[in-house]
C-alpha cells in the first residue's frame, strides 16, 4: 500500500509539472503571434495568473521583488468583483471618478473643464460588435494613476519582458525532462478593430438609463471579461486547449460569484433593485459545474494529495481529472457544459444593455 501511495504521489507531481509545461507552451505560442496592443493588454492578467500560480507551486519568487508584487496584484484583480458588492460598487465609482479627473485635467483650456465635453471611458469592440474591453477596467487592473503618465510605456514593456522571460525559463527548464507539448491553434493572431468613447456623467447610448452608473460599470466590466475569453481568447485555440479551459473556468466562476454578491446585496438593501430570477438560475447551474475538488485544481497547479488523479484515467484528456471529479463525466462532455454556463452569464449581462445604437469608430 505504501508503495502504491508513493507511486501515486510521484504521478501527481509529474502531472502538475506537465500541466504547467502545457500552459507555458500555450502562452509562449501567443507571445510569438499576438501583436494587437489591446489584445496584448487584455490578456496580461491571465499571463499573470500563470506566473503567480507557478511561483506558488515552486515555493519562491523568480521575478525581481517589485515585478513579483506587481504580477501578484494583477493576478488578484481577476477576482476583485467577487468581493462584496458594496466593495465592488465603491471600486468602480472610485476608478470612474479618478478617470474623470484625469481626462478633465488634461483639457487644454481651463474653462473647458466645466463643460463636461471630455471622454472618460473607452470601450473596445470586435468586428461583430461584441464589447471585449474598456479603459477603466485596464486602469484598475494595472493600477494606473494617470493615462498620461510618460512612464507607462516603459512600465508595460518591463512587465511584458518579465512575463516573457519567465515563460521561456519554464519552457527551457522542463524541456530536459519531457518533450515540448504540441499546441494546436485555430488562428495565428487576433485583432480588436473598433472603439467607442463616452463620458459616463452624461446620457449615452452605451449605458442603460434604468440603472445607476455604478451598476452599469459593474455589469460592463463583467461582460468585457466574459466576452474577451469567448470572442478573443478561446477562438485562438482548438476547443479543448487546457490553458484556455482553465482561464474560461476561472473567469466564469468569479463572474458568477460577483453576480451572487450583487443578488445578496440587493436582497438586503433597498438602494438598488434588480430582478434576481436569472441570477438564481445561473447560480444553480454553477453548483453543478464548479465543484470544490475541480475548482482547487483550476486555481492552483499542485495536484499532490488532491484526490483528482487515478491510475485508471491517466490517459484521458486533462489526465482524467474531470472524470475523477464528476463520477466518470468526460472532459469533452464537461467543456460544452462550461461553455453553456458561460453563454448564460453573457446573455444575462448583455440583457442589461441595449447596444443597438452604439456608434463604433475604427481604431
Amino acid at each position: 500500500m505504501r508503495c502504491i501511495l508513493s507511486e501515486l504521489s510521484e504521478l501527481e507531481h509529474l502531472i502538475s509539472v506537465r500541466i504547467m509545461q502545457e500552459d507555458a507552451e500555450a502562452i509562449y505560442s501567443l507571445l510569438k503571434t499576438e501583436r494587437d496592443s489591446i489584445v496584448s493588454l487584455e490578456i496580461i492578467p491571465y499571463y499573470a495568473l500563470f506566473v503567480q500560480s507557478c511561483q506558488e507551486y515552486m515555493g519562491e519568487d523568480f521575478l525581481p521583488e517589485s515585478s513579483a508584487k506587481y504580477i501578484k496584484d494583477i493576478r488578484n484583480h481577476i477576482k476583485i468583483y467577487a468581493d462584496s458588492f458594496g466593495k465592488s460598487q465603491k471600486r468602480v465609482v472610485s476608478v470612474d471618478d479618478a478617470q474623470d479627473k484625469d481626462f478633465k485635467e488634461h483639457l487644454r483650456f481651463r474653462f473647458l473643464k466645466k463643460t463636461n465635453i471630455h471622454m472618460n471611458l473607452g470601450t473596445y469592440w470586435t468586428d461583430d460588435r461584441q464589447v471585449v474591453g474598456n479603459t477603466q477596467q485596464l486602469v484598475d487592473f494595472f493600477a494606473v494613476k494617470s493615462m498620461f503618465d510618460s512612464k507607462l510605456k516603459e512600465k508595460n514593456y518591463q512587465m511584458g519582458y518579465q512575463i516573457g522571460s519567465f515563460v521561456s525559463a519554464i519552457r527551457d527548464g522542463f524541456s530536459g525532462s519531457s518533450s515540448y507539448p504540441i499546441i494546436e491553434r485555430k488562428y495565428a493572431s487576433s485583432t480588436i478593430n473598433y472603439y467607442c468613447d463616452i463620458n459616463t456623467n452624461k446620457n449615452n447610448y452605451l449605458f442603460s438609463k434604468e440603472l445607476p452608473k455604478e451598476l452599469n460599470l459593474f455589469y460592463l466590466h463583467l461582460l468585457c471579461n466574459m466576452n474577451f475569453v469567448k470572442h478573443i481568447l478561446r477562438p485562438l485555440f482548438i476547443d479543448g486547449n487546457t490553458w484556455a479551459f482553465r482561464v474560461e473556468y476561472i473567469v466564469s466562476y468569479y463572474t458568477l460569484r460577483a453576480l451572487e454578491r450583487l443578488k445578496n446585496f440587493c436582497e438586503n438593501n433597498k438602494e438598488i433593485y434588480i430582478e434576481t430570477k436569472d441570477i438564481l438560475g445561473i447560480i444553480k447551474d454553477g453548483e453543478r459545474i464548479f465543484k470544490t475538488q475541480l475548482r482547487n485544481c483550476m486555481m492552483h497547479y499542485n495536484l499532490e494529495n488532491a484526490g483528482v488523479i487515478t491510475f485508471g484515467n491517466i490517459n484521458r484528456p486533462f489526465y482524467g481529472i474531470v472524470e475523477n471529479c464528476f463520477d466518470g463525466m468526460r472532459y469533452h462532455d464537461y467543456l460544452p457544459a462550461l461553455h453553456s454556463l458561460s453563454d448564460k452569464i453573457i446573455n444575462y449581462l448583455e440583457k442589461q444593455f441595449d447596444f443597438s445604437n452604439v456608434k463604433l469608430k475604427k481604431l
